[in-house]
């Protein structure tokens, strides 16, 4: 198998984004490899993305624009606290949709040779709730996929 040259990183930034990026930053400084994060924001089920959202001083502005937004920002955020590390090719958006299919997709088209993300390990009534993204991308995606257990302290 060859070194990877491509490395798609899906972050969910909340616990332990920060420690995954960096495991995939120190993987792929050896390597010479690109790295390309990713944030995918799902709408709601029951609420339109075009959705006005708007209070006292603020402009109105749909749902789907304003999380795409702040996401976008907090995005940055982690990646400007990151900017001391040796030189790495990296790229960061934000992407709409379902979590897992999402990967998936971003995974196929941009030939990635490595998937980097984090589990949060959840089990029983939690796992069926709130689905596995993680156990998704692992079962489904056509490249080796590396999962890093993140838990609440590593955020």
């Amino acid at each position: 198998m060859a070194a990877p040259s491509r490395i798609l990183v899906p972050v969910d930034l909340k616990d332990g984004s920060r420690s995954v990026v960096e495991y995939a930053l120190q993987l792929a400084r050896p390597f010479g490899a690109t790295v390309d994060i990713i944030h995918a924001w799902e709408p709601p089920q029951y609420v339109a993305p075009d959705l006005l959202v708007a209070s006292p001083g603020w402009d109105p502005q749909a749902l789907e624009t304003m999380a795409r937004d702040s996401a976008g920002k907090e995005l940055s955020t982690l990646l400007q606290s990151l900017q001391g590390s040796a030189p790495v090719a990296l790229s960061h958006r934000v992407v709409i949709g379902d979590a897992a299919n999402i990967v998936l997709e971003e995974s196929e088209r941009g030939k990635y040779d490595l998937i980097v993300m984090g589990t949060h390990g959840r089990k029983g009534l939690t796992r069926m709730l709130l689905g596995s993204v993680a156990q998704k991308v692992v079962s489904q995606a056509k490249c080796p996929v590396l999962t890093l257990h993140v838990t609440p302290e590593q955020a």
